[in-house]
């Protein structure tokens, strides 16, 4: 049995390599340029070099079938966004084991578009965060008095997205041009941001609030939207302000609320294989619907650290085995992606000097620098990236990021 995992440059793709590794699988582990993460693991049985997924997304999937005929691989497993639209998008070149591996294309379709995911959400009854459109520049102040509203409701703070209404454009060769969301942490700042941006505005945008709260996670492993193994999880720190990128969070009991929630995106999608749904519970308690990731997600070795073996079941739904459902997570694992946690670290402490404006701006930002440097949980977090018997991924993620501070100060 051979699995190729195609992002071995990600922490996901490592996380994977080390679940089926440990389960006796035999792992090709790929990515656009070497070195990568999952190639220095002990488990990877074999490396290779494929086309960038971002840049040249049909000579990946061309690639990718190629070699799965070539090795006899079960099918592959992506850890990107641009290597799952491209599976997905060519999944014609790929074997039917191999496409057993991937969610049906208008999940993932949906899964990629805030808007349409939203859309599709509603008709489900599940809640998502509050959006407002702006199509027009006489659309901007009314927008952002329902902002200041918002915010004398929340001690001030402010948590906003600014998303354009495309979210992706793609190319002639299938690649996709994927527009970037902007983080906005101030009335006054949204303000600027539309005006300052005509493009914006004249395109259409769409704004994201993000509500206070818990950013709650539902991850799960699917077959035909019957879901196999849950992973309750929460964020409690992200890389930069919205990332969503994790660096430290832990698994928590069996939430009724967005196992529901979640089950209902899942089934309307008819959802196959690995994902995270994203939610927030604000201070009023209702869970509302942030995201989908319809693919192995940032934080996958808290699963596994959890209990739940996520590519390992991906594998044996995909063979046809028989699974039966009831994979749980273990609740109170700590987690924590130690390099990201230290940019967040730098970032906080530039932060403080930098420019202010809004109420409660200085306020948010000093706690913030307190809750990093609690001391409170991080002794008994389990790392990322660092594994006792697999110790060369985190010496040559360390040497990289090394590499990359040099660079930047010239």
């Amino acid at each position: 049995m051979t699995v190729l995992v195609t992002c071995g440059h990600t922490r996901a793709g490592l996380a994977a390599v080390r679940g089926l590794g440990r389960a006796g699988v035999a792992v090709a582990v790929a990515a656009p340029q070497r070195p990568a993460l999952a190639m220095w693991s002990r488990y990877a049985t074999t490396t290779l070099l494929l086309p960038d997924a971002a840049s040249e997304a049909k000579r990946f999937a061309a690639a990718v079938a190629d070699e799965l005929s070539g090795r006899h691989a079960d099918g592959a497993l992506a850890a990107t966004d641009a290597a799952l639209w491209a599976l997905s998008r060519w999944r014609s070149g790929l074997s039917a084991n191999a496409q057993a591996f991937l969610p049906p294309h208008e999940a993932v379709v949906l899964s990629l578009d805030r808007s349409a995911l939203r859309d599709r959400a509603r008709t489900l009854g599940v809640a998502a965060v509050p959006t407002w459109r702006i199509d027009s520049p006489k659309d901007v102040e009314p927008v952002v008095l329902r902002l200041q509203q918002q915010v004398a409701g929340a001690d001030g703070r402010l948590w906003a997205l600014v998303r354009p209404m495309v979210p992706s454009v793609e190319r002639e060769d299938g690649t996709r041009r994927v527009a970037t969301a902007i983080p906005v942490e101030s009335v006054g700042g949204m303000r600027r941001l539309l005006y300052d941006r005509e493009d914006l505005v004249d395109g259409g945008c769409l704004i994201e609030l993000r509500p206070p709260g818990d950013y709650l996670g539902y991850g799960a492993v699917c077959r035909d939207g019957q879901v196999i193994a849950e992973v309750f999880q929460e964020r409690l720190r992200e890389r930069g302000d919205l990332s969503g990128v994790s660096t430290f969070a832990r698994t928590i009991p069996v939430d009724d609320a967005i196992r529901s929630a979640g089950r209902a995106i899942l089934k309307g999608l008819k959802f196959n294989g690995p994902c995270l749904v994203e939610f927030t519970r604000g201070d009023d308690g209702a869970v509302r619907l942030v995201n989908v990731i319809p693919r192995l997600w940032g934080s996958l070795a808290l699963a596994m650290h959890a209990g739940v073996n996520v590519p390992w079941l991906v594998t044996r739904l995909a063979r046809g085995d028989d699974v039966e459902p009831g994979h749980i997570s273990r609740p109170g694992v700590v987690w924590r992606w130690v390099v990201g946690d230290l940019e967040v670290l730098a970032q906080r402490l530039g932060r403080l000097l930098s420019r202010v404006e809004g109420r409660g701006v200085i306020r948010r930002r000093a706690a913030g620098l307190r809750e990093l440097l609690e001391l409170r949980d991080l002794w008994r977090a389990r790392p990322d990236v660092f594994e006792l018997d697999d110790p060369l991924p985190s010496a040559l993620e360390l040497k990289q990021r090394l590499e990359e501070i040099r660079a930047s100060q010239g």
